[in-house]
């Protein structure tokens, strides 16, 4: 925690959280199905927008019930992650999340099994509209380079690694400084 940063209790939960300038976002236990449901759910609103072709690829995975959620804990992930990035966490009209945020909500699940059914579904969604925008980008390469690639995961991932359709962005201290890192743009 640096001098900047304050612990303070989110107004709808009273969840423990840290400020800064960084979004007002809930902690979750560690390894716990929120935990890993607010990464999926990153990837799922990355591109600013919830398509149904998203929605569906990850309703055919059962992916509720595979992070161990019902269906409506499933939803109040993904609309609690969208209250807390409502506030301080703009970038005009889009919501910004750093390289240094998505790391900490990344640490939260160090579970090598949880790590990899989240990269699935983060792929099932990135692959679902056969588009890949630099939100998902951003926040499934945060995940292979934070979390490391399980050899197992190499099929998985490959076509989205090495296809056509996929630029991969240097991230870390080698594309830029950590100041002035790279943010996630929601729109």
């Amino acid at each position: 925690m640096t001098t900047d940063d304050t612990l303070a209790r989110h107004p709808d939960d009273g969840s423990a959280a840290m400020i800064s300038a960084e979004p007002l976002l809930r902690s979750y236990p560690r390894n716990s199905a929120q935990a890993a449901a607010r990464i999926v759910a990153l990837a799922l609103i990355a591109n600013g927008r919830v398509k149904a072709v998203e929605t569906a690829a990850l309703d055919a995975l059962r992916a509720h019930e595979r992070l161990g959620l019902t269906r409506q804990q499933w939803h109040g992930v993904i609309h609690d992650l969208c209250t807390d990035l409502l506030g301080p966490a703009r970038c005009g009209d889009e919501g910004c999340i750093s390289t240094e945020l998505l790391d900490r909500v990344l640490d939260e699940v160090d579970d090598d099994g949880t790590r990899r059914l989240v990269l699935l579904l983060c792929s099932a969604v990135v692959h679902a509209d056969r588009e890949i925008d630099d939100g998902e980008s951003f926040v499934l390469l945060a995940a292979i380079e934070r979390w490391g690639l399980h050899p197992d995961d190499h099929a998985l991932l490959e076509p989205m690694l090495y296809g056509a359709d996929f630029h991969v962005r240097p991230r870390g201290l080698a594309a830029m400084s950590r100041d002035a890192g790279p943010k996630v743009r929601l729109r």
